[in-house]
């Protein structure tokens, strides 16, 4: 039942009420009753009363403002003004013409107030508090204060008055709490409906923003309509750069996206999944795998179109690095065994060389030549055969916690006494701190010379070579990421996919072992290695070094 529903709780609207209730009783007192002081005859009204009621709605509205100021909102504070402005109202009836007085209505007022405040039951209370009043005043304190009827048919006529004001004030306490009941009840569904569907919005917000796949919407114009974090960082959207349509978004960093989301778009496809490759703001590509599908609206009309999409460069380079591990292990089996067996008649073949050099040098210059090329190519297999048995052979990692920038200064001192390091080249080590790993000493000393030695001929004599940390050093809590950066001439696609490989070299005098030893000597300390061309020219070796040891 309406008339037993619970007390209401008081919310930041009821104080804005409460406040403009405050507001408006001076200012409306005030403004009624100087306009009755000009309007009424001056016999019909004591100035003096009136001026005292005004006073005292001004002296107990500073009184209620303080307590709301305090302790604010309270139900006996709200009953307590709304009873004495019915006192005030009855007071100010008697002043201003008794029951010829044109100030009844103000009883609607005050009983309104009430059904804004309170249920159904206290708003009857108040009502019958103001007919209370009001009756008593007509019959009773009108006539005890010198408000005589005069005669009966006057008499006869303030009674009908008073029944009829008596039935309206009742109508309205009755009526406007039974509409202000029905405003709460559709207020308070609206409010939690408001509530379910601003949680509910959250949540989906919170979810898609946490998502480890870029998330991207558009509509059917092409405009940008919701991204999330991944994407933000993926694509490189700025989050505060108002954007028209995708071609502002992506026609620079992901041409192939553009022509996805122009056939989506315009062919009214059902989606696709595809891999495309993206460059990021150093123009270093990134590989994606994305999904589009359609986005409709709630009438089953199209919308537009979603793109969700995995940066896939780190996965598809630890499948190559897998793969080729596999290749690497077969070779290797094989080809130690062949490396081993023709080290034995090389070095047969070296001895009886130098023996017939000695012997011809005198009695046939020409031959001694021939054979001096023989001793030298021997000399070049034996290199070869030996790096490869070392390559083939690497010892077991010895994995301990290293301190990496301490082996890199040890490495740069070894490196300053190198012959290729000429005077024109420079080498920079911009890590601070001093991060530890878990890597063997001797196979990260050897590799970083290997790496440096690579760059060192790569720039023939002339350019900086950097050795740093990337800004993001922790790869998943698990890497941590350091790149030897050279501004040397950098290699073509096909050299990127290969040059980790065994006896493959852009040199001409290389034997192609020695960036093929630093990737397996990464792979044996559970480590990853790849190589990557700079935006500004050159190579980057990238080398993601454990963080911690093998669990």
């Amino acid at each position: 039942m309406p008339g037993t529903l619970p007390a209401k709780n008081f919310i930041a609207s009821d104080l804005s009420v409460v406040r403009w209730m405050l507001i408006l009783r001076p200012a409306i007192v005030t403004a009624t009753l100087g306009a009755a002081l000009l309007i009424l005859p001056h016999d019909a009204i004591d100035k003096f009363p009136i001026a005292v009621v005004l006073f005292g709605t001004y002296i107990l509205t500073l009184l209620y403002w303080s307590t709301l100021r305090i302790s604010g909102i309270s139900r006996p504070l709200l009953a307590t003004q709304i009873a004495f402005d019915i006192f005030t109202i009855t007071v100010i009836i008697h002043y201003t013409g008794g029951y010829e007085s044109s100030f009844v209505g103000f009883y609607f007022l005050s009983v309104m107030c009430v059904s804004l405040f309170f249920r159904r039951v206290v708003t009857l209370i108040f009502s019958i508090q103001a007919v209370f009043f009001y009756i008593t005043y007509l019959f009773f304190w009108g006539p005890l204060l010198g408000s005589p009827f005069g005669s009966d048919s006057a008499r006869q006529s303030v009674m009908l008055q008073a029944i009829l004001y008596s039935i309206l004030i009742l109508g309205v306490g009755f009526f406007s709490s039974l509409y202000t009941e029905r405003l709460i009840v559709k207020d308070t569904a609206l409010t939690s409906a408001l509530k379910l569907l601003r949680e509910a919005t959250l949540d989906t917000s919170n979810i898609l923003q946490s998502m480890a796949n870029g998330l991207i919407a558009f509509d059917m114009s092409g405009r940008v309509m919701y991204f999330n974090h991944a994407a933000e960082k993926i694509l490189q959207i700025d989050r505060m750069t108002p954007y028209d349509t995708y071609r502002s978004v992506l026609d620079k960093s992901a041409p192939e996206l553009v022509k996805i989301l122009d056939r989506e778009l315009d062919h009214n496809s059902y989606g696709s999944e595809e891999e495309i490759e993206i460059l990021d703001r150093n123009s270093i590509p990134i590989h994606l795998g994305l999904t589009t599908v359609p986005l409709f609206d709630t009438d089953g009309s199209r919308r537009g179109v979603i793109v969700n999409f995995k940066d896939l460069t780190e996965k598809n380079k630890l499948i190559e690095m897998i793969r080729q591990a596999d290749r690497m292990a077969a070779i290797g089996e094989l080809s130690a065994a062949i490396a081993h067996e023709i080290r034995n008649p090389l070095a047969s073949i070296c001895n009886a060389v130098e023996l017939l050099v000695e012997d011809m040098e005198t009695r046939d210059p020409q031959a001694a030549r021939l054979l001096n090329i023989i001793e030298k190519e021997s000399d070049r297999l034996q290199r070869i055969s030996s790096e490869f048995l070392k390559f083939a052979r690497l010892k077991t990692p010895d994995i301990q916690p290293l301190e990496l920038k301490k082996v890199i200064e040890e490495v740069m001192i070894l490196i300053e006494n190198d012959p290729r390091k000429t005077g024109q080249v420079r080498i920079e080590n911009t890590i601070t701190g001093n991060p530890v790993v878990h890597f063997d000493h001797d196979h990260m000393k050897q590799l970083i010379i290997n790496i440096l030695i690579n760059s060192l001929e790569a720039m023939e004599g002339n350019g900086t070579i950097e050795i740093r940390l990337e800004k993001n050093r922790k790869i998943n809590d698990t890497y941590i990421r350091l790149i030897v950066a050279d501004n040397g001439r950098g290699f073509t696609e096909d050299a990127l996919t290969s040059m980790f490989e065994p006896f493959f070299s852009t040199k001409k005098e290389g034997t192609g072992l020695g960036l093929a030893l630093v990737r397996k000597m990464m792979v044996s300390n559970h480590g990853r290695v790849f190589g990557r061309n700079r935006g500004t020219g050159g190579t980057e070796i990238v080398l993601d070094i454990p963080l911690h040891g093998a669990e």
